[in-house]
């Protein structure tokens, strides 16, 4: 999509593949007019993003949700983790496989809904059950349609109270909240965002980290908390980070900025804010989505993972391998316009492709650690001596457990078994030397005891 410009000016319309003999370039009209002078193609090459570090913004992060978030590191670049607004259960009747990430909407958790009589369709409590079914490693994604705290229009036939999160259902001025801290919008404001933590207490304790991405789409002006400009839009933001993070002491919270189709910097709260940043791209569903990627891409490299973090069709698996558009997520919006009116086959298609993650492909993200770790438990001390792993073969030092019995069990980045075996340490300092063969990647190895486990994280180079 061309950027809105009154002046004539270059803008870059992302790759395309082109076919061998005669192409077809056609523009068409979207929401708006345009005057083309000229069309120029130039050869283009297509690269990997970089992995950005393992650093979450907030430093006092539960383990689950820094594990959580190693895992996005670990898969970008090459795999995309599958997801779905909603629907999870309608992807799973017709495919057979289960969305990774479930995306789900707090938006009747909302004052002004609620005080309009509204119930959540699905409730915190039933999505914490999603998350920790089977063997709990649902990773959920919360958005927030965040209905505006007070000056509700409330008129037929479509500036309604329960649409109060649209620009044209509402009057309330969110820099003029801002502006003044003492008065009664403000406080709205504050006492909206402790409602929503509320809610995102439970996830905490229920030991459910949260991709979270509120405030979505504010370039697009269409929502309250973009209506005003990227300045007062900045503002909400860092005061809604610092009321969940600070004031709330929520750490179980991975900060998803959510833009439109194209990413702006005057729109970004700032990396110290940020540890994800989604596009949210609506478009004809044979688009490669190459130059919304660029967008991100360009500014963003190996600082910021990127994702598709809400769409209007389903991604092509053969484009983002061609283009390398790895998404580190996808997530296709809800309904029958928009995920149950997807072919069929490319549904089947998308949800079984080798480079598709889906729930039941998920490893135990739970367990990821630092490189070089050392696992502590009363008895004894276990060591990972060599990590990451250059060669093919990897030690494990075991002090005080002496004629001790270990259960020595090695997985995959998938969960996969490779190897297990019992070990009985017959002195008070053992090294126990195994194999991780030829395959570079990541693995997982516990040790274990009769009363405890621990997991530790392997790179092999």
């Amino acid at each position: 999509m061309l950027k809105q410009t009154t002046k004539f000016a270059g803008a870059s319309l992302g790759k395309f593949l082109l076919k061998e003999g005669a192409n077809t370039v056609t523009i068409f009209r979207g929401w708006g007019y345009f005057d083309v002078d000229y069309i120029q193609l130039t050869p283009a090459t297509s690269t990997l993003p970089a992995k950005p570090p393992k650093t979450l913004v907030d430093a006092q992060a539960t383990p689950s949700t820094k594990g959580l978030f190693s895992y996005l590191v670990d898969q970008y670049g090459s795999k995309v983790i599958s997801g779905q607004q909603d629907d999870v259960e309608y992807v799973l009747e017709k495919t057979g496989k289960e969305p990774a990430i479930g995306s789900f909407d707090l938006i009747d958790y909302s004052p002004t809904r609620v005080q309009n009589g509204a119930r959540p369709v699905r409730t915190s409590e039933a999505i914490i059950d999603w998350a920790k079914k089977g063997d709990g490693r649902g990773i959920i994604s919360l958005m927030w349609h965040w209905n505006a705290p007070t000056d509700l229009i409330n008129q037929a036939p479509d500036k309604l109270w329960w649409r109060g999160f649209y620009t044209d259902a509402t009057t309330f001025d969110l820099a003029a909240a801002l502006a003044d801290k003492n008065s009664d919008r403000y406080k709205l404001l504050l006492s909206d965002i402790d409602a929503i933590a509320v809610q995102l207490k439970k996830f905490q304790a229920a030991d459910v980290p949260v991709l979270w991405r509120p405030l979505h789409e504010a370039p697009g002006g269409w929502f309250w908390w973009g209506a005003k400009g990227p300045g007062p839009f900045n503002e909400l933001w860092k005061l809604l980070y610092d009321r969940l993070t600070t004031y709330h002491n929520l750490h179980n919270l991975i900060w998803v900025y959510t833009a439109t189709d194209t990413f702006r910097a005057d729109w970004y709260p700032g990396d110290q804010y940020v540890d994800v940043v989604g596009l949210d791209i609506y478009t004809d569903a044979s688009a490669n989505m190459s130059g919304n990627w660029s967008s991100a891409q360009s500014p963003l490299n190996g600082k910021k993972l990127v994702t598709l973090s809400e769409s209007g069709n389903l991604p092509s698996a053969d484009k983002v391998r061609g283009f390398r558009t790895w998404w580190s997520w996808f997530a296709v919006w809800t309904g029958t316009d928009y995920i149950k009116k997807q072919p069929l086959d490319q549904l089947k298609a998308i949800f079984t492709d080798a480079d598709v993650i889906t729930r039941d492909e998920l490893p135990n993200w739970r367990l990821a650690a630092p490189a070089v770790v050392t696992g502590l438990e009363p008895l004894f001390q276990v060591t990972l001596v060599g990590n990451p792993v250059q060669g093919d073969e990897v030690n494990l030092e075991i002090r005080g457990a002496q004629a001790q019995p270990l259960t020595i069990r090695l997985t995959n980045m998938l969960g996969h078994p490779l190897m297990e075996q019992t070990v009985v340490p017959v002195s008070a300092l053992a090294r126990h030397p195994f194999s991780l063969g030829k395959q570079p990647g990541v693995y997982f190895i516990q040790v274990s005891s009769p009363t405890t486990a621990r997991t530790f994280r392997i790179i092999k180079l």
